[in-house]
């Protein structure tokens, strides 16, 4: 196994890292009978709602388990999840495969958003108007990177033909180019409805096409999976009543969309619940090839040995079948 905070992850990560291990793991294990589990997630977006639901609305504690979830940039979460700083992480299928591409025994065991959720938006009106152009993404390998090459494929392009610039985050991103700073970006509701409010033109929509892909999903280590097999599958129990409740509960839902998004807008929050607990959050969200194959092809035009990866080895549906059912 690769030393992944000395390999991967800048100096400053690798402290915020470290400093997460002592303050909210309390450890790097976690024990069946009443352990504290970490589980980290990259963003604020709507992606995660089942994650906020299921610890908000008590479903965690009612599984009898003692839940933190951290805040972590999609550069942070992998590194703490191989680590053991955390035991679980909301992260999306590239940061999986590039992993696991390196060495890293880590399964993916659910997928809370199967498909790109987003829309390429910019003051251009066509994707041929982009080339030459700045386009803005999180990083040069996460959910926000996959996807917009998978934009740009879908209209003859490809990265060679546009300026990707990495801005950190997606609130970062989203401003940059309501700021003009950037001239495209994908994004998905809330953000949607500020962009049309600017004036900005939805040139391309993934989420329209159900592109398979691990946007968001739940990973963990094979040896926790092994070791703590109860609590995963609790873990996985209290998550489909989220989902359920997701599901059935717009006005708890918009509630916490609000506070977590920092969204008062009620027709960005109301397009924002219909987008993701209709149209994007799954019946079942067992982890797929195809939805690990988009990232693949595309990172691995940089490095060879994402290619190489079985996917097949990456999931792991136990514990979806054992809850959900098959």
């Amino acid at each position: 196994m690769k030393s992944w905070f000395n390999s991967k992850v800048p100096g400053a990560v690798a402290v915020a890292a470290l400093t997460l291990s002592a303050t909210a793991c309390g450890g790097s294990g976690a024990t069946d009978a009443g352990g504290t589990i970490t589980v980290s997630y990259s963003e604020e977006v709507a992606d995660e709602l089942p994650l906020w639901i299921a610890d908000e609305a008590g479903y965690f504690k009612e599984q009898g388990l003692n839940v933190k979830l951290a805040s972590l940039a999609s550069d942070q979460g992998f590194p703490a999840l191989v680590s053991g700083q955390t035991q679980l992480a909301s992260i999306g299928g590239s940061q999986i495969v590039s992993g696991v591409a390196q060495g890293a025994e880590v399964k993916s065991i659910a997928t809370l958003t199967p498909v790109f959720p987003y829309e390429l938006w910019s003051k251009e009106k066509d994707m041929k108007a982009l080339k030459g152009k700045k386009i803005g993404v999180t990083s040069s390998s996460g959910s926000v990177y996959i996807a917009t090459l998978a934009a740009l494929k879908e209209a003859g392009m490809s990265a060679h033909d546009v300026n990707l610039i990495s801005l950190g985050s997606v609130t970062n991103v989203n401003n940059a180019l309501l700021a003009g700073t950037i001239d495209a970006a994908v994004s998905h509701p809330p953000a949607s409805a500020a962009f049309k409010a600017a004036g900005f033109n939805s040139i391309l929509n993934l989420a329209e096409r159900k592109v398979p892909n691990i946007n968001v999903g739940i990973a963990t280590t094979d040896a926790f999976a092994k070791d703590h097999a109860d609590t995963v599958t609790k873990f996985l129990t209290a998550l489909k009543k989220a989902f359920e409740r997701e599901r059935s509960d717009e006005v708890y839902s918009t509630q916490l969309l609000k506070a977590h998004l920092k969204e008062d807008n009620a027709e960005a929050l109301k397009e924002t619940y219909d987008f993701y607990a209709k149209d994007v959050l799954p019946q079942n969200p067992a982890p797929t090839i195809e939805q690990l194959k988009s990232a693949q092809d595309e990172l691995s035009k940089k490095n060879p040995d994402i290619k190489k990866v079985d996917l097949a080895k990456v999931i792991d549906t136990s514990f979806v079948n054992k809850v959900w059912g098959k």
